[in-house]
């Protein structure tokens, strides 16, 4: 079940406000409630028993004589059974009698079909919270999660100590479990040992070796790598590369290492010993698995400046060697002309010069940048040079693996040029006549250039990889086993919904391609599209829908109506409708002070003002507290959490309907500016500054429901993928059935992948070029458009890798890896490899049946640019949120980038969110009021606007209007404020 249906089960009470979307959506009788309560109860004991059957209902837990009641719930009682509303005094004055109280509690509870705990029900709580525990971050996240379970299996849920208890005791007992695990995977003498050096000085003395490590990363260049690479050459010295501990969860490392990177070193000493030494191993083991990741990023992007570098020289040296060879032609025309000189002295001084130009060895463009790089050989060595203590793995045949092995031989043979007697790898004919050179010192240096090449390109194919990491691992280790896809291969494809074999998928598709093509001839014939005479096809610009200015009239007056507002109110309001605090926190905040903070930690990850300049602007809150928040904030999974449920809420206000069914949506990067010293951003092409991206995934209803920093100017095909498969986890929730994206988002083999996990990815094809038909072999094609497809369709192709390519779509689904990883085994690196070809070939038949049907529909090209649009003006309410520069000093680590990216997209959900209740509350208003609203117009209107929104200033927020909704506090307190 959904987490926003799910948000009041296990409160220990109801504030004394509730929003009449929440009174509408979870606290409404049936009307077999009615009739059963008129045939139970007497008239003045239908209002308790119909209050007991909705809390009961909403929260899990019985109504006992203490709870505090909304008043708009009480009046909505007292109305259903046309009754004066109930107070609280009559209440307890109903339940003071214990003998009541049980009755109509056990009543309600047989109604609802509810049951008392036993203890078979208990102990597969226990053991499912203790299945959980291996991944949860905090015992909080699993008394919630006790909660849910007993609500989905309809059991009582029992007082807030017990199942506290449960949590703290299945947190407990895996900790103790971590602890043994770490006992037996480090030898004590090496455990003491790495305390000893994570809390000395570095040489240098200017900070501890823990300090050192938990320093980011800074801008790219050699200097950055080389401080990465030593950071890993000083973990395996202390062994950690060495440690078993792959049977503790990544998420559970993830956990104890971000306790330890977010506290000083001075404060980690005084922790208990058994908690500090969990958190010190986990945070040096994931440290450097972290590192490794970093270290081959960084690695790839040095080897591109060193081929751009190269690649400039050639251009230049080329053009240098044109503007001679020009100079030498003219030389040889004025010494033909001259008459001073017989024409048998005027011929042989022309060919002589003549033969000299041509004497010049020529070549391609690259062979020039192959030449050039190959002569860099002062830096290409001092990279290859830094990577030899990664110690990476790979196939046997993989040239790239032979040659970075080959590599690593020369250099303990401490050559510095090739042996004669050196049994050279194959390099391909492109480096061949470089490497063989009759000068065996310019060989070594062009083998030295290919080698670095070759290693990326391997690793970016999977077929190079390295022990110690998170991304780069051997292949079967981060798919389904080849063991254990042989044995269970039937039950994945079963559960995948896919059939076994390649043509049973194949041979439906073909039939929807042959009505494709000929949909497109007809097209053709009837001039709705052309074929240029370049061969491609032209589509007209997508038809005006026709606008006579009332949905724009009626959005301005909409918007005015709403009026001006502060950002502190729309936080507030959406925090008491959708409880967003106590999702990030785990529970809900203990005092105004912890709530501030979490604002503001929310404001510095999500827009441009840092920790200091939000404690400045919220009153009551300092520095170090809102920096203490923005730690709390990267714990995995909350502000998804969080972004989920603001978008669930979003989703049910009946006006959304108007904008979408919740099965569409759209995925596209914004950029957000950035300093040039961080190594992850790159030059944003378009406005030409340094930038990081966001990745988001809009729904349809403009809910963004995914979201993931990216670097910019690379494939985002992957991401895309992930983001719709995480959401279509979730059995409850509306599956996404189409992705549109720019062409960007796609590549053939995303689209196979797609189709595959179930949902169809349509890109906005702007190339012309990749306006063609790929057809196979044999395939009838009407003459008028033969010129626009391309007979490169291999079913072999498909055929020979499916069964590779399914156990990569299973292990998608399975979670062993996620789609933007998985997909850097379908690159263009990977050519050669079955599922390669397979998904390459796969993706173009889906994208010629996908272009039959863009280019022939207007309607369905109409949809794609519609929901392109919407994530077009998402990203302008995104600018607004986040306005400024990221801070030199942010964005370095992984995490906090992700926290940066959650915490913005959280923030314009909850724009979005507020305009969405706002703009429906000013329809049923004008409504009731007698004006006309077409829902046509509505649904060309959307939420994201925030020109009526201050952004700025000092913020204050106005928390006791909204305290009992959102502060966990005794229920003795309650009482008393509410009496």
């Amino acid at each position: 079940m959904s987490t926003y249906a799910l948000r009041f089960v296990g409160q220990e009470g109801l504030s004394n406000r509730l929003s009449d979307f929440d009174l509408g959506q979870f606290f409404q009788l049936t009307a077999a409630d009615i009739e059963a309560i008129g045939a139970q109860f007497r008239s003045d004991h239908r209002a308790p028993a119909a209050l007991m059957v909705l809390y009961l209902r909403a929260v899990g837990r019985p109504l006992d004589s203490s709870t505090v009641l909304p008043r708009n719930l009480l009046r909505y009682v007292g109305e259903t059974f046309r009754t004066a509303a109930p107070t609280i005094a009559s209440l307890r004055s109903i339940y003071q009698r214990s003998q009541t109280l049980y009755k109509h509690q056990l009543w309600a509870k047989t109604h609802l079909g509810l049951k008392d705990l036993d203890e078979q029900s208990e102990a597969q709580l226990v053991a499912l919270l203790k299945l959980q525990a291996a991944e949860a971050s905090h015992a909080d996240d699993l008394a919630t999660a006790a909660c849910h379970w007993l609500y989905e299996h309809r059991i009582l849920i029992p007082g807030p100590r017990r199942v506290q208890d449960w949590a703290r005791a299945a947190f407990a007992a895996t900790e103790a479990e971590i602890l043994q695990t770490v006992g037996q995977a480090v030898p004590a003498a090496v455990l003491k040992s790495c305390r000893e050096s994570a809390y000395r000085q570095r040489p240098d003395g200017a900070a501890t070796h823990l300090e050192w490590l938990k320093t980011p990363s800074r801008r790219h260049g050699p200097t950055s790598l080389a401080e990465v690479l030593e950071k890993i050459r000083y973990l395996k010295s202390l062994t950690v590369h060495q440690w078993p501990l792959d049977s503790i969860a990544i998420p559970k490392q993830r956990a104890y290492a971000q306790q330890m990177q977010a506290r000083r070193p001075a404060k980690s000493k005084e922790i208990k010993d058994t908690t500090q030494t969990i958190e010190l191993v986990c945070f040096l083991r994931m440290t450097l698995l972290e590192l490794t990741d970093l270290a081959i990023q960084q690695g790839s992007r040095r080897s591109q400046k060193l081929f751009r570098d190269a690649a400039q020289k050639a251009q230049t040296s080329q053009g240098r060697s044109e503007s001679a060879a020009r100079q030498q032609a003219l030389k040889a025309r004025e010494v033909l002309r001259d008459e001073t000189k017989t024409w048998r002295v005027r011929c042989l001084e022309a060919d002589q010069l003549l033969s000299d130009l041509l004497d010049t060895p020529q070549g391609s463009f690259l062979s020039h940048v192959r030449r050039a790089l190959a002569a860099d050989q002062q830096r290409v060595k001092a990279f290859l040079g830094g990577l030899e203590g990664l110690e990476f793995g790979g196939q046997a045949d993989d040239p790239g693996y032979v040659q970075w092995t080959a590599w690593c031989d020369l250099q303990g043979m401490k050559a510095t040029e090739m042996p004669p007697d050196f049994e050279v790898p194959e390099v391909g004919a492109a480096w061949h006549d470089l490497v063989h050179d009759t000068d065996p010192k310019s060989g070594l240096q062009a083998f030295a250039a290919c080698t670095m090449m070759s290693l990326r390109k391997s690793l970016r194919s999977g077929k190079v990889w390295i022990d110690h990491s998170l991304s780069f691992r051997q292949r079967d280790q981060m798919l389904i086993s080849p063991q254990e896809w042989a044995r269970e291969r039937d039950k994945y494809i079963a559960l995948l919904g896919l059939p076994r074999t390649a043509d049973e998928f194949i041979g439906p598709a073909l039939d929807n391609l042959k009505v494709g093509v000929t949909a497109v001839s007809e097209a053709c014939k009837k001039g709705k599209i052309e074929i240029g005479a370049d061969g491609m096809l032209h589509l007209p610009a997508v038809t005006a829908l026709p606008d006579d200015g009332e949905p724009r009239r009626m959005r301005d007056l909409i918007y005015q109506l709403i009026g001006d507002v502060q950002f502190p109110d729309i936080l507030l309001e959406m925090d008491a409708l959708c409880s967003v605090s106590e999702v990030l926190l785990g529970h809900r905040a203990d005092t105004v002070a912890q709530l501030l903070a979490l604002y503001a930690a929310l404001l510095a990850h999500g827009t441009d003002i840092d920790a200091k300049t939000a404690a400045s602007m919220i009153p009551g809150v300092d520095t170090a507290q809102v920096s203490v928040a923005m730690r709390a904030l990267e714990t995995h999974g909350r502000l998804r959490r969080a972004n989920e449920r603001v978008v669930e809420f979003q989703g049910r206000v009946p006006l959304a309907a108007h904008w979408g069914s919740g099965e569409k949506a759209s995925a596209d990067m914004m950029s957000l500016d950035a300093s040039r010293h961080l190594w992850s951003a790159r030059v944003d092409p378009r406005r030409r500054t340094y930038a990081a991206g966001i990745y988001t995934h809009l729904l349809d209803r403009w809910g963004i429901v995914y979201d993931q920093p990216i670097v910019l100017n690379e494939r985002q095909a992957g991401v895309a993928i992930e983001g719709v498969e995480q959401h279509n986890r979730s059995q409850d929730r509306i599956r996404l059935s189409l992705l549109a994206v720019d062409t960007h988002g796609y590549t053939n083999g995303a689209m196979a992948v797609a189709k595959l996990l179930g949902f169809d990815l349509c890109p906005r094809l702007r190339d012309l070029a990749e306006r063609k038909l790929y057809l196979p072999a044999g395939f009838a094609v009407p003459e008028n458009i033969e010129r626009v497809t391309v007979k490169r369709l291999s079913r072999k192709a498909i055929r020979e890798g499916w069964d590779e390519l399914l156990r990569l779509i299973a292990s998608i689904r399975m979670g062993k890896i996620g789609a933007d990883l998985a997909l850097r085994f379908l690159s263009s690196a990977a050519q050669g490899d079955p599922a390669y070809r397979a998904a390459e070939h796969l993706g173009r038949l889906l994208r010629s049946i996908f272009l039959c049907d863009y280019v022939t529909i207007e309607e369905f090209r109409r949809e794609i640019h519609t929901l392109l649009a919407r994530g077009e003006s998402v990203h302008q309410l995104q600018r607004v949120v986040y306005t400024g520069k990221l801070p030199t000093e942010r964005g370095r680590r992984r995490d906090e980038m992700k926290a940066i990216s959650g915490a913005h997209a959280l923030l314009t959900n909850i724009v979005i969110a507020w305009n969405t209740t706002r703009m429906n509350d000013v329809v049923e208003r004008l409504r009731k009021g007698g004006m006309e609203i077409d829902d046509a117009w509505l649904r060309r209107m959307g939420p994201a606007h925030s020109s009526h929104i201050n952004f700025r200033g000092t913020f204050t927020f106005g928390v006791e209007k909204y305290a009992q909704a959102l502060l966990r506090s005794p229920p003795a307190s309650r009482r008393s404020a509410t009496a």
